[in-house]
This record gives structure tokens, sequence and C-alpha cells, in this order.
């Protein structure tokens, strides 16, 4: 008896000008923090990934990188074997392993400062996280300062990600080292590179 061989949902509709498109977003985000770029999506991605998500990762991923997948991403097997379809990224259960992670629940990150730091020679081996914000995550204002940022930005942060200050003040002050952090919604996507300092809003 043969078996039969499922072949994952399609990626981008135009691979190289969609991936392109969305790095651009992607690098505008790290370069000007707390504003939000478009994104071409991958309109097939498996949930709980998600179009906007799965673009991201089918830019950011390829078989030189390691990827770490929170509990959610990493049970869904439609999405473990699209990313292996599509990107040949290798996944790892030990987030300091990872190149990059991906989440869906900011609870289920690891702290930031036990993922791959990078170097002051080698900066650039740092981890990148880039988290899944649904429409009913809830957010909180904060102020960021740093390069990108004329004098000051309003950034929103996931207000379940745990310690998240305490955690981001830490990774600042690390400088070359310390992570960047991707934030994806349904069209859009904002960054937040280590170079930024947060403070929360006077209300």
């Amino acid at each position: 008896m043969s078996q039969q061989t499922t072949i994952p949902a399609p990626g981008f509709a135009d691979a190289t000008h969609d991936a392109q498109l969305v790095f651009r977003a992607v690098l505008d985000a790290l370069s000007q923090p707390g504003r939000l770029f478009d994104l071409v999506t991958a309109p097939h991605a498996p949930a709980p990934l998600g179009p906007a998500l799965g673009a991201v990762a089918l830019t950011l991923l390829d078989d030189d990188c390691t990827v770490w997948l929170d509990p959610e991403l990493a049970n869904a097997p439609a999405v473990t074997s699209w990313l292996a379809f599509h990107t040949g990224a290798r996944t790892t259960d030990d987030p300091a392993a990872a190149t990059f992670l991906f989440a869906v629940d900011a609870c289920a990150l690891p702290a930031l400062a036990t993922l791959a730091q990078g170097t002051d020679v080698a900066p650039h081996l740092s981890a990148t996280v880039v988290l899944g914000v649904g429409p009913n995550t809830p957010m909180r204002t904060t102020v960021g300062r740093g390069p990108g940022i004329e004098s000051t930005a309003s950034v929103s942060v996931p207000e379940t990600w745990p310690d998240f200050d305490a955690q981001w003040q830490a990774n600042t002050e690390t400088f070359p080292r310390g992570v960047d952090v991707v934030l994806v919604t349904d069209s859009c996507v904002t960054a937040l590179p280590r170079t930024t300092s947060l403070e929360r809003e006077d209300i």
C-alpha cells in the first residue's frame, strides 16, 4: 500500500518579489523603532502562524538558520512542516541555540538574557525574537529613545510579556551585544533593536 505525501500549503504568491518587500519592511522597522510598516503576507500560511508572521518567517529563515518555536507553534504539525518545506531552517528545543525565536504567546518566551547575545566583535551572532501580536493582545505604550528616533517615539509592547521592562533595560546595557525584537501584527511589522531604550509613559 503506497503512502500519500502531503504537500504543505503554498508560500508567497511571488517568492522573490514578496520576500524582498518583507525584508525591506523588517529592515525599515529595525532602523526606525516604533514605526509600523506594511507587510506583504503569505496568505496560505497555516494557523497559528498566520499570513503576516508566516511572511516574516519565509523571509528571515533559511537552511543556515536555527529556529526555536514556542509550544503553540511547535505543537502544530502544519506549521512545522510548512516551515521545513519552504525555509529548510533547523528547529531546536534549546532557545539559547537559536538564531531566531518565533512565538505567538509572549508568556512562552524565554528570558532575553538566556538567548544568544553575540559578542563585542561579532554582535550579529545574537538572536532575534519575532513575536506575533494578535488583535486581542493587550498592549501598553512606552517612550522610546535611541538611534532612528529623532526625539522620542511611542512604542507599544505586549502587557503579557513577563518582566519585560527589566529584561529590556538589561538587554540594552550590553550593547553592542543583545537581542533584537520584531513585533508582527496581522498586516504590519514594528521592531525594537537593542539600541532602543524604553520608559513607561507617564499618564
